[in-house]
């Protein structure tokens, strides 16, 4: 199944903010990185489900901390956006190239791991037993003093970072914003 690929209009069912020939593009202007063969011994139904994945994952992960206001619900992600400006109040484009090139990287992880892996919580379960004379108690509880590890993609973050508002965890240049 081909991609629908957003142009910048708000098309309804996009499903990727880059052409697989934009990605294409994005690695073969880097062989000098690992990533770059992966990508190119893809197939084109692998590398079409690599970038609906990225996408799929650039919206979660940062979808609430992107400039300005979704331009309308019919869309199908989340650029482009109205009252979208950089730190020097221009507007940004409808798509922005951070966001293509975070989407290529993404894109080329994707096809060796999954970019956000489940978290089973049942691994994250203490018993606790204690023992007074011939009384044995148990008790479980949930673990929330140690996260569970999660991958973090800082080049890709970096990269975002100038059509992000900021108030994302470990900002570059971090602001707060009341809404």
């Amino acid at each position: 199944m081909s991609l629908t690929v957003e142009d910048g209009t708000g098309v309804a069912g996009a499903d990727s903010y880059a052409t697989q020939a934009w990605i294409d593009g994005y690695w073969t202007a880097r062989p000098h990185l690992a990533l770059s063969s992966t990508w190119t011994a893809a197939t084109s139904d692998n590398k079409d489900g690599a970038a609906r994945e990225a996408t799929a994952y650039l919206d979660a992960a940062f979808g609430n901390f992107y400039r300005g206001k979704r331009r309308g619900y019919v869309q199908g992600l989340l650029w482009p956006r109205t009252d979208a400006k950089d730190e020097q109040g221009y507007p940004l484009p409808d798509l922005p190239d951070a966001l293509l090139a975070a989407e290529a990287e993404l894109a080329a992880r994707a096809l060796s791991a999954p970019l956000a892996a489940d978290i089973d919580a049942g691994t994250r379960i203490r018993v606790q037993t204690k023992k007074v004379g011939p009384i044995e108690k148990s008790t479980e509880y949930f673990d929330a003093g140690q996260d569970a590890p999660k991958t973090s993609f800082g080049f890709v973050s970096d990269m975002l970072a100038p059509i992000l508002n900021g108030t994302q965890p470990n900002a570059p240049n971090p602001t707060w914003a009341w809404s």
